[in-house]
């Protein structure tokens, strides 16, 4: 009786530890199931799960292992995986995610692979890629991709699935490799192309502006779709996420949501006459500490606070300990200090026509930092800076990052502070005709402006420079000021929630709150980034627009690897970290 009793017991016990098994299988499973999630779609698209119908594709559909994704003529699909992977799909296209396994404590057991059926996808790796090569398998017919170095890769397969199977990759970063049914190609570098058909042995690898003009348009309009950042991210709440994006659409109005210009061969992103398309806004308050107001040029007055806008016309003035950082549409800069007034009596920024691009500001009083952007470098001409009675120029089209700082109540007395480039000044006093990097000038009444000298005074329109050049920025990259501004407010209200959090850390309602703030800060920082990435590939297509044909293929004379600003990041200002009222839209934090 006491063995059937204990075998009883030892049954229920392997039943429970098989039963246990099972969960955990079942927990594991369902925690690989969702492999990733539809980030954006364009046109016509559908998607068809495992045993059942096709269906529309959506933003924020998950799929797993065995999903068929379709697009239909104008139609484009942007998927994101759980391991950061991203894929762009192309018009008349098809593919399979064959399958897929995230496991981010051991790689090794980590997979992807993805069959293109037909058509045209940008493959952007993630984690996997990035680390364990092996791991993925890119197909198209009867020939595979595969990366060949660390740190992933950002390249695009064109496939035609026909009786004589013709395939093309084109790298933008890293290296791959293919593999075809004539032969091997064992490396295809960044910025080359090289194409295959069944019965031909593989051409040698060629630069992407001598591959034929389809295949150029075909390449610079994937390249030219917005795709999020590759970075791991839990499925489903990224998923939700995307939904609430388009919901709110985040993305500035006049850019395209991951579409290609018209012809399909410049990729698009901004309208031209403006950073925003339609929109009339110059820029956006990236910063502020203390009380700063704006006054629009109808008389309108409001708080300058973090996210702000701000159209042509527009004066901002600041408080006794007030400072408010001003980010344009071209990426310049500029640092408002205590007591001081500035009006922004003109802007207009075309990406794609620097020439008809101009900003125009007059410092009426007080303190300011000016960081050049994409107008100077094009055309220098088009930047006018006022400061008082006096007029400023720069001398060349090189990036410039100047303090000038002027008393305008009585005589004029001002200084100006190069930190990077050089600059003139006429005053009501004379010219000073050159104050180099690392000096400084100082002018005022009685006397003609003297060789820049180093600041060693106590004026306190001296201090009021050296103070301001001290101050850290955000990159002067191009941006898309209404997605950035959003990001800035997401990003300014998650640290006032996370320091309500941490004034007490036992109320679960401020932790949660802090906890959703930074995930809508995140989200938003996202989709501006994005949009930036749109403007920043806008107006470098415009730019290779211009280029000369290369001997061997069309107008477009070069597909960059990524995305390259037209103005060069100033090395000095070091990015800003989140602080009271503050956010770095646009660099890591």
């Amino acid at each position: 009786m006491i063995a059937i009793k204990n075998m009883r017991e030892a049954v229920r016990a392997i039943g429970a530890f098989c039963a246990a098994l099972v969960c955990a299988a079942f927990v594991s499973s369902s925690a690989w199931a969702q492999a990733g999630y539809v980030h954006e779609v364009l046109g016509m698209a559908s998607i068809q799960r495992i045993s059942a119908k096709a269906v529309p594709a959506r933003i924020g559909d998950t799929f797993d292992a065995g999903t068929v994704i379709r697009t239909g003529s104008d139609g484009k699909v942007v998927l994101k995986f759980a391991d950061g992977q991203v894929v762009a799909l192309g018009a008349d296209s098809a593919l399979r995610l064959v399958r897929y396994r995230y496991v981010p404590n051991n790689l090794v057991l980590s997979t992807s692979a993805i069959e293109l059926m037909r058509g045209e996808m940008r493959f952007v790796s993630g984690i996997i890629g990035a680390t364990y090569q092996e791991g993925i398998h890119i197909s198209a017919g009867n020939s595979m991709a595969a990366i060949q170095n660390q740190g992933g890769a950002d390249f695009t397969v064109l496939f035609k699935p026909e009786s004589q199977e013709a395939g093309a990759v084109a790298v933008a970063r890293g290296e791959v490799s293919v593999r075809t049914p004539s032969g091997p190609i064992h490396k295809v570098e960044s910025g080359q192309y090289v194409r295959w058909q069944t019965g031909r042995t593989p051409t040698t690898p060629i630069p992407i502006a001598a591959a034929p003009a389809v295949t150029q348009a075909a390449v610079a309009g994937l390249w030219g779709m917005v795709v999020p950042a590759s970075n791991p991210v839990a499925v489903a709440p990224a998923a939700r996420t995307a939904v609430l994006v388009a919901a709110a659409d985040v993305a500035p109005r006049g850019v395209a949501r991951g579409g290609v210009a018209s012809g399909g061969v410049a990729p698009s992103g901004v309208a031209p006459g403006t950073a925003n398309g339609d929109s009339k806004e110059a820029g956006y308050v990236a910063s502020a500490a203390n009380t700063a107001t704006m006054q629009t040029a109808s008389g309108k007055t409001a708080a300058a606070a973090v996210g702000t806008t701000f159209e042509p016309g527009t004066t901002f003035n600041t408080g006794n300990d007030a400072r408010i950082v001003l980010k344009f549409a071209d990426g310049q800069l500029v640092v408002l200090g205590p007591r001081s007034a500035l009006n922004i009596a003109q802007y207009q920024f075309d990406p794609c026509d620097g020439k008809a691009s101009k900003s125009v500001m007059d410092l009426i009083d007080g303190a300011m930092r000016y960081v050049s952007g994409s107008i100077q470098a094009e055309n220098r001409e088009g930047v006018s800076i006022t400061a008082g009675a006096s007029i400023i120029d720069m001398l060349s089209a090189a990036p410039a990052d100047f303090t000038v700082a002027i008393n305008t109540r009585g005589q004029e007395v001002g200084v100006a502070r190069v930190a990077l480039g050089e600059i003139s000044v006429h005053t009501p006093y004379g010219a000073i005709d050159r104050i180099a990097m690392d000096q400084s000038n100082i002018w005022g009444p009685r006397k003609t402006p003297a060789s820049p000298i180093p600041v060693e005074t106590a004026l306190s329109v001296v201090q009021a420079a050296v103070t301001l050049q001290a101050s850290a920025l955000p990159d002067n990259s191009l941006v898309a000021v209404l997605a950035a501004a959003r990001a800035a407010a997401a990003v300014a209200a998650a640290n006032r929630a996370e320091s309500a959090a941490g004034a007490d850390p036992a109320n679960a309602r401020l932790q949660a709150v802090a906890q959703e703030a930074a995930e809508q800060a995140s989200m938003a920082t996202q989709a501006a980034n994005s949009a930036s990435r749109a403007v920043a590939v806008t107006a470098r297509a415009c730019t290779l627009e211009e280029l000369p044909a290369a001997a061997a293929g069309p107008a477009l004379a070069e597909v960059p690897a990524a995305p390259q600003l037209p103005t060069p990041a100033i090395p000095v200002i070091p990015p800003v970290t989140p602080g009271a009222g503050g956010g770095c839209t646009g660099s890591k934090c």
